[in-house]
């Protein structure tokens, strides 16, 4: 930087802050508590750890979007200042973010391996979703939708929702630039302590607990070919994955 030392002093300024101003750009946009946040919560990617994080930071400024029962659309909330609104924003059942809240500009969301997400979601509904789903008449035991194993779930769901949980015009053609400009953070389950501190430090507070719950034991492997199939046919899921997934400690 011998040049350096020969710019007049006015010069020297503006390029220290230039290059100020380029390296502490970071990655997403910074909170605003005068604005709503939306938790985009994508069905097994921690989804209950995220939600105790915000119980510490809301309290009883948060609230849930769920499905209830398999029958009952979510209530619609008042989009005021300092609340967050939590849960799974279903584009393809019409209870998506944009369907709700269409002016929302402010997300966080966690994400995690589409693959992993797949098998986490066979095993939950394995243990636990099927005997409600069959009590509520969701489904009908021996159906199309009873499955019986996990290569025959893998048959009939093979495309990721990772998409159907996030902004209805998210595209390969603008996904990082929504990510940049309306994602305060996206955390990646792969590494959830790391992720669960940086969003409390994003969101302004200190995390006193570290937790994540709702885990499903495996005791079926989906086989090599079946897994291969899978990624191949979800490509942009893959994408939208590796960017945060790039990203995430920024």
């Amino acid at each position: 930087m011998v040049i350096f030392r020969f710019l007049p002093t006015n010069c020297k300024r503006l390029l220290v802050n230039y290059f100020v101003t380029v390296f502490s750009l970071s990655f997403m946009i910074k909170y605003n508590p005068a604005k709503p946040l939306i938790s985009l919560h994508i069905p097994k990617c921690g989804g209950q750890s995220v939600r105790r994080i915000l119980k510490t930071r809301f309290g009883e400024n948060l609230y849930f979007h769920y499905y209830q029962d398999y029958s009952v659309l979510p209530p619609r909330y008042e989009l005021n200042p300092g609340i967050c609104i939590h849960g799974h924003f279903n584009n393809t059942r019409g209870f998506g973010v944009d369907d709700y809240y269409p002016g929302a500009d402010q997300f966080i969301t966690f994400l995690r391996d589409p693959l992993e997400i797949m098998l986490s979601n066979y095993f939950f509904w394995k243990r636990k979703a099927r005997k409600k789903q069959i009590k509520t008449g969701f489904i009908k035991e021996g159906d199309e939708h009873d499955y019986r194993d996990i290569e025959d779930f893998f048959a009939k769901r093979p495309v990721s929702h990772i998409p159907n949980f996030l902004p209805k015009h998210l595209a390969e053609s603008n996904y990082q630039e929504i990510f940049d400009e309306k994602f305060v953070y996206i955390g990646i389950v792969d590494d959830m302590r790391t992720s669960l501190k940086k969003l409390a430090r994003k969101l302004g507070f200190k995390l006193a607990e570290e937790v994540w719950i709702n885990k499903s034991e495996r005791d079926e492997e989906v086989s090599q070919e079946t897994g291969e199939r899978f990624i191949a046919a979800n490509a942009f899921a893959y994408e939208i994955y590796y960017y945060a997934k790039k990203n995430y400690t920024k």
